[in-house]
């Protein structure tokens, strides 16, 4: 009566739920519903292309109704609690990916420690089965190195982290051999008993799942319904033949990504994600991308051999080349010098950091962001209550807006230092105090802190190099199907990136320069 009572309370109820193409009468699903039963399993399967990752991935929050191109309707009763169907912060499931979406760049003991820190404090069973799944599994390796077995019950035991009342399997057989299927099988069996918790597995290869399932639901598109059938593969398999028969897919609609929109995720920043913010967490992906984009040794070298360049080249060809040299140098030294610094400084200098870094910044920010959409690592982070936005596009806007200044201050260090010693090559029997006096005589007087027209070169180098960031984020977030859809996604920020660079300092440096006409009409 107890155990009968405990999976009342535990039962989850979805009811009249309706899922369909905006702009489009085709429906996924109508009037459908279903209930999971905790210390059950449910496979669920139908038709290729039918839409059964864009139903789970609705239901466990993978997929945003606002932020996607999907109508939803129904209601949703988890322990006598009812709610709308997708109005769910986070969903009522937690979903392990087809591709297991671990975080790549965090090591396999970080993957557990941020899906731990985000969620509520894990029971002793949930601690002891996560520890079962992971005992041969060294935690402090990064994820490339676990094999495909490994990867998958390190995503089960991170999702299992995410405290839901269900737990979805997204084809975790695909890629498997018979025997593996077999274990996976028996080792969900055990997860749901232990942890008394439904699960529920999407399959399109079933053989060997379907002997360990209490229930199977197939999604008939044919009809925009579930059918319930009990677990036998003669029957299972005949149910899908007639499913299949008069089913040619979705028109104009691909339902095998979670991440439909390149704003995916920004209408729960708007709720509550804020305050589901880490900080120990924010700082350590600030402290990665900040190296990343302006303080790894390419970084710096990029910067400061574009900076030798614009130092070396404009002082040498004004010094040795100038037309009628040996007459006009001698006259013109000091007002050359102080054009020199004017040129180098606050046009030449930033606009060469801002092109060179924004080009580097943004191939890896397009690439890393296409490839986390492509690896629905973005959804893993929603479903987990990992505020994506914050600790991946905030972190990358605020590492690219201090890159830009740290930077663009060495790009000034260096290029004013090549000047000098260019100049000093030039004239290597003259004081250094004449190059100084006459180099910083109008843009850093006697008695100013720091020198004038800082305020400009901040205008120019850090709007366009943290722009150029955000257009490759904005198109690395656009929906990824393919491979080389990343490429293609690579390949726009660059051209977009450079062409906002170009632009912003051209206008800037108009602007500026009628700004300061009348003085350097009158000093020049």
């Amino acid at each position: 009566m107890r155990d009968s009572e405990k999976q009342l309370r535990g039962r989850i109820l979805i009811e009249n739920v309706n899922i369909s193409v905006n702009n489009q009468s085709h429906y996924l699903l109508r009037n459908a519903s279903m209930q999971f039963v905790p210390g059950e399993i449910t496979l669920l399967t139908g038709p290729s292309g039918s839409g059964k990752s864009t139903f789970i991935g609705l239901l466990a929050g993978a997929i945003d109704p606002k932020d996607s191109d999907w109508n939803v309707s129904g209601t949703v009763t988890v322990d006598g609690e009812t709610s709308a169907f997708g109005d769910q912060d986070s969903g009522i499931g937690g979903l392990v990916f087809q591709h297991f979406a671990l975080f790549d760049d965090l090591t396999i003991a970080e993957n557990l420690e941020i899906a731990h820190d985000h969620n509520d404090d894990s029971s002793q069973e949930l601690r002891h089965a996560i520890s079962e799944l992971l005992k041969d599994i060294q935690y402090g390796g990064q994820v490339k190195t676990a094999s495909g077995g490994q990867r998958q019950r390190i995503a089960i035991a991170r999702t299992l982290l995410g405290k839901h009342a269900i737990l979805f399997l997204d084809e975790p057989n695909s890629g498997l051999d018979t025997a593996s299927t077999k274990q996976l099988a028996i080792l969900l069996r055990n997860l749901a008993r232990e942890l008394h918790i439904p699960i529920v597995v999407v399959a399109h290869h079933f053989r060997h799942l379907i002997d360990h399932a209490d229930h199977v639901l197939v999604l008939n598109p044919s009809i925009a319904g579930l059918e319930h059938v009990k677990p036998d593969l003669t029957r299972l398999e005949h149910k899908l033949h007639q499913a299949k028969s008069n089913f040619t897919g979705i028109r104009g609609k691909t339902v095998s990504r979670y991440s439909l929109n390149p704003f995916f995720g920004y209408n729960q920043l708007r709720k509550r994600s804020l305050g589901n913010i880490r900080w120990p967490w924010f700082f350590k992906f600030l402290g990665r991308r900040l190296w990343e984009y302006g303080l790894s040794p390419n970084a710096l070298l990029f910067t400061c051999l574009g900076s030798f360049l614009v130092g070396f080249v404009t002082t040498w060809f004004v010094l040795v080349y100038l037309p009628f040299r040996d007459y006009l140098l001698p006259v013109i030294h000091s007002d050359a010098l102080a054009g020199l610094a004017f040129t180098e400084l606050r046009v030449m200098a930033p606009l060469t950091t801002a092109i060179l870094i924004s080009v580097r910044n943004a191939a890896l920010i397009s690439a890393d962001t296409g490839h986390k959409v492509y690896t629905d690592q973005y959804a893993a982070m929603k479903n987990l209550k990992i505020p994506q936005f914050v600790y991946h596009d905030g972190v990358i806007i605020l590492a690219s807006v201090l890159a830009a200044i740290i930077l663009t201050i060495l790009s000034l260090l260096v290029t004013t230092s090549v000047s000098m010693m260019t100049w000093s090559l030039v004239y290597p029997d003259d004081s250094l105090y004449l190059w100084r006096d006459q180099f910083f005589q109008r843009l850093w007087p006697v008695g100013r802190i720091l020198p004038t027209g800082l305020e400009w070169v901040a205008a120019k180098a850090i709007p366009s190099i943290s722009g150029a960031a955000m257009i490759a984020l904005v198109l690395g977030r656009q929906r990824k199907q393919e491979v080389t859809d990343i490429n293609k996604g690579i390949a726009r920020s660059l051209i977009w990136g450079l062409t906002f660079v170009l632009l912003w300092h051209s206008v800037l440096t108009l602007i500026e320069f009628s700004y300061v006409k009348e003085r350097i009409e009158a000093t020049f």
